[in-house]
């Protein structure tokens, strides 16, 4: 049960607005069926890609919520020191989840993104 509620706590960071109860619960249904021991091993795991990012020559979308709880906005300017070539989206009233926020400017620029390939 204890697990049940911090997933809870972590999906709710992860959206600028709630989502409904129903989208909520499914959400947590598909989050839940992920054992325990991973998920420890998710929120325990350190690493920094960083070194990673120079050697990518490939073009870059960076969708990031201005209102992210989980991944700070901060860590865009990071990402941006590595990949001159990223575009960055950073989107207004949304969090962690971008696509589930605001999904229909994440859609279209996305689309524009794809299209200018």
């Amino acid at each position: 049960e204890e697990s049940v509620r911090s997933l809870e706590s972590l999906l709710r960071m992860c959206f600028a607005q709630e989502p409904s109860a129903e989208d909520l619960y499914l959400m947590l249904g598909y989050n839940v069926s992920v054992p325990p021991y991973v998920r420890q091993a998710l929120f325990s795991r350190s690493f920094d890609n960083n070194d990673l990012l120079p050697k990518i020559r490939k073009p870059v979308l960076i969708s990031h919520g201005a209102d992210d709880a989980v991944v700070k906005p901060a860590s865009v300017d990071q990402h941006m020191a590595g990949l001159a070539q990223a575009q960055i989206q950073m989107m207004a009233n949304a969090g962690h989840a971008p696509f589930w926020d605001d999904a229909a400017t994440f859609n279209q620029r996305l689309r524009a993104f794809s299209d200018s390939l």
